[in-house]
């Protein structure tokens, strides 16, 4: 599914700016917290191209109540929410919006070789801080476990 496989594309820039990635003077810092963002809309938006792949046969039910029982979803549907639209709205999915509270910066240099920046992100929900690159990979996890759980079921 192509929104997934972008999904974990994003999720291999996040882990890459935890490890630490070259600076140079033209860098923009920002955009490194824009994958991390991107990451959390796109991966909320697995489950708009799940409703509607045919083969799998997953309904729009099935899809809401498998993120309403798992909260790193439930954080990732509210957090790209609020983050595409400023402010929810409607009924929120946790008992308040999840935002990003912050972020570490490590900047290192060895000799001539480039700087090297390493970022972690801090996400609040519920009076929880979460960190983003765990949240991302659980959200993965949880996805390609409604893929399994639903191709088995296509296929019996």
């Amino acid at each position: 599914m192509e929104q997934f496989n972008r999904v974990e594309r994003y999720l291999k820039r996040i882990e890459a700016i935890y490890e630490g990635v070259p600076l140079s003077h033209s860098c923009d810092k920002q955009s490194y917290d824009d994958d991390v963002m991107s990451f959390f809309i796109h991966c909320y938006h697995v489950r708009d191209w799940l409703i509607h792949d045919d083969t799998l046969r997953i309904t729009q039910n099935n899809v809401d109540e498998y993120i309403k029982d798992n909260r790193a979803l439930s954080v990732c549907t509210d957090l790209a929410n609020g983050l595409k639209h400023c402010r929810l709205t409607r009924n929120t999915r946790t008992e308040d919006q999840p935002h990003v509270s912050g972020s570490e910066r490590l900047v290192s240099k060895f000799g001539d070789e480039p700087s090297i920046m390493s970022s972690k992100y801090r996400i609040m929900s519920n009076n929880q801080t979460l960190d983003a690159l765990t949240l991302a990979k659980e959200c993965v996890q949880l996805w390609r476990e409604l893929f399994a759980k639903f191709s088995q079921l296509h296929n019996k």
